[in-house]
Order: C-alpha cells, then sequence, then structure tokens
C-alpha cells in the first residue's frame, strides 16, 4: 500500500535542519609548545571558541611562569629561598606556594614506604643535577652519613622545622604532577573539556582529540623511539620516570638524579617506570618510586600507593607490566614481557 506525502510540509522541516547544522560551530584543535621547568610542555586544547582558547594558552603560560617562580629547587625562587633560610635557622614560615606540596610529599613518604622522599634536595646538588654544579664527592660522603628524610621536617601552624642540618626540599619527584594537575583544574573550571598537557612524557589528558583518543607514545630508554603507544581517552594520567632523563658518566659509571633515600646513591636495576592513573600527582610520585624499588617489590609498592596500572623496564631490558595496563597498552614487537596479576 502506497501513501502519497505532503511535501510542502517537509520542505520547511528541511530548511530547518540545515539551518539547524549551518550554526553548528566546528570545534578547533588549538596546540602551542612551552619551555619550562627545564622541560618541554604541550598543550593542545580542543574547542570551538578559537579565541577562548589561543587565550586559555596565555593563561597556561603565565601559570607555569609563577609554578616555576615558587618551586625552582635551585634558581631564585620561593623553594630556594625556604631551603636556604631553614638551612641558616633550622625553622622558617613555609610560602603558601608550597605548603600543599610539602604536604602532599609527607604523605606520599609515608605511604611510599619512606622511598619517595624530597627532603633530599642538597644531597641531588652534591651530585651536580642542580644546575651546572660539579660532583662533589666529599659532600656526599658527609650526607650520606646522616641522610635526611621528610619525617625530619616538622611542620607547625606553618612554621617549618627541620632536624636535620642536610635538609633541603626538592620537588622533582611530584612538581611536574603537580603543576599538570593544577592547569587541569584550571582548563576544567574554564569550561574546556578536551585537551592533553604533555610535560616531556608526563601528560595528562581530558576527553578526546576531535572525536579520537590521545595518542601517546612511552620512549623507549635504550634507544631513541617510542617503546609502547597508548590511546588514551577520558581523564587519565600517563607518567614515566628513567634513568635516561638527567644523567651524566663519572668514572666509568652512570650517574642519573633519581636517588635511593635508603643508600643516598643513584637508584640500580631499573631504567624506567610508567604509570597509569586518573591522578597526576600520584602517577608522578609512583612512577618515580618504583624506579627506585621496583625490581623485586613492584606488587608491593603498587598495592600502597593503589595503582593498577604499571610497566617497569629493568636494565636488562626485561619488561614487567601488570595485566590491567596489558590490555590497554601496545608494546612494539621482539620485547621480553612478563604480565603480572
Amino acid at each position: 500500500m502506497y501513501r502519497s506525502i505532503n511535501c510542502r510540509l517537509i520542505k520547511p522541516l528541511l530548511i530547518g535542519v540545515i539551518l539547524l547544522f549551518g550554526c553548528e560551530q566546528q570545534p578547533h584543535l588549538v596546540e602551542q609548545r612551552i619551555l619550562q621547568f627545564g622541560t618541554v610542555i604541550d598543550v593542545s586544547l580542543v574547542h570551538h571558541d578559537l579565541a577562548k582558547a589561543e587565550q586559555a594558552l596565555i593563561e597556561i603560560e603565565q601559570l607555569l611562569s609563577a609554578y616555576r617562580a615558587s618551586w625552582h629547587a635551585w634558581e631564585d625562587s620561593e623553594l630556594s629561598r625556604f631551603n636556604l633560610a631553614l638551612g641558616n635557622s633550622g625553622a622558617v614560615t613555609v610560602p603558601a606556594s608550597l605548603l600543599e606540596l610539602i604536604t602532599l610529599s609527607q604523605r606520599y613518604y609515608l605511604i611510599s614506604n619512606r622511598l619517595f622522599n624530597p627532603a633530599l634536595g642538597k644531597l641531588i646538588a652534591a651530585y651536580g643535577f642542580h644546575g651546572q654544579a660539579d660532583l662533589d664527592e666529599d659532600l656526599i660522603k658527609i650526607i650520606q652519613q646522616d641522610l635526611p628524610t621528610m619525617a625530619d621536617l616538622e611542620i607547625q601552624n606553618r612554621l617549618a622545622i627541620s632536624r636535620n642540618p642536610h635538609l633541603q626540599l626538592d620537588f622533582g619527584g611530584i612538581a611536574k604532577g603537580y603543576a599538570v594537575g593544577l592547569i587541569a583544574s584550571h582548563l576544567d573550571r574554564q569550561g574546556f573539556e578536551h585537551y592533553l598537557i604533555n610535560a616531556g612524557g608526563d601528560l595528562i589528558t581530558s576527553g578526546n582529540r576531535l572525536g579520537k583518543a590521545w595518542r601517546i607514545g612511552v620512549k623507549n630508554p635504550f634507544e631513541p623511539g617510542a617503546i609502547a603507544s597508548i590511546g588514551l581517552l577520558g581523564k587519565q594520567a600517563l607518567f614515566t620516570s628513567g634513568n635516561y632523563q638527567r644523567f651524566y658518566r663519572n668514572k666509568n659509571e652512570t650517574v642519573h638524579h633519581i636517588i635511593d633515600p635508603r643508600s643516598g646513591e643513584p637508584s640500580k636495576h631499573i631504567s624506567s617506570a610508567t604509570v597509569l592513573t586518573s591522578d597526576p600527582v600520584l602517577a608522578d610520585v609512583a612512577a618515580t618510586t618504583l624506579m627506585i624499588d621496583g625490581l623485586n617489590n613492584y606488587r608491593s609498592l603498587a598495592g600502597s600507593l593503589g595503582i593498577e596500572d604499571y610497566m617497569i623496564i629493568d636494565d636488562q631490558q626485561r619488561i614487567t607490566i601488570s595485566g590491567s595496563l596489558a590490555g590497554k597498552i601496545e608494546l612494539a614487537a621482539g620485547l621480553v614481557v612478563t604480565i603480572v596479576e
């Protein structure tokens, strides 16, 4: 049975549909590269309002400059002045910009079995990782005899009291996570749903990239290129810590910047550790901690920190990956891989 259709009724409807789609604004992908914290920070924003996205990039660069002025470990900053005052007097008022970082650091120091220890700034400097300073072997030996910890720093109503003369704070294992988390919160408040903030391979994503997953590579610690890739959708943080990031050779040995707080020496056996979670601060801390003691204790550390998705690559190029992450990540061919549940 056939029915006739009144075309005079359909035409206005079609015109309305065409006008509706014609008024829709297409999303723009806006990207910018910023140099801060000694690393390249790539910011990608997806938004239909191009002017709003460009303004947000300006604000992000301003925020990063402010963070650097507060947290830089050896150039003039609130942190370097705080460390100097604390070393001279043993007690000093904590600047507001440092208070939450100190609180978070003390918390993660405890739940990481005391492996996450930002109190080792003076020792890191003695190894030559604060600017262009040279290796100071005599100072290293002195500090190693009485290694400072976050337990040596007491906060009483914003008054910081140090119980170890070698205590200096260096937030290198948490600052990037904290910074990208703050920027993500800023973008959320501004109404941005889709973005990527990539601070030298440590990153946070939100939403998607023009309808597709944010495609991320994980650096190979032994040669140029990626050892794995992963597609991320929604709010996720992927952080990697590695001995290839800052290092030098001394007496035929490689000296890198991730210090084992138990020995006061650069960590051994692990070349890189990657963590995927929703919290960039936790991801940053966990990747650093797994670098220090992830060879045999990764299950215990992951459980203490509450992470499920992690990958550890040892100095023999063997990969240990959690079953949860193994189902999400694509590894390069020809690798020796152990999947653990």
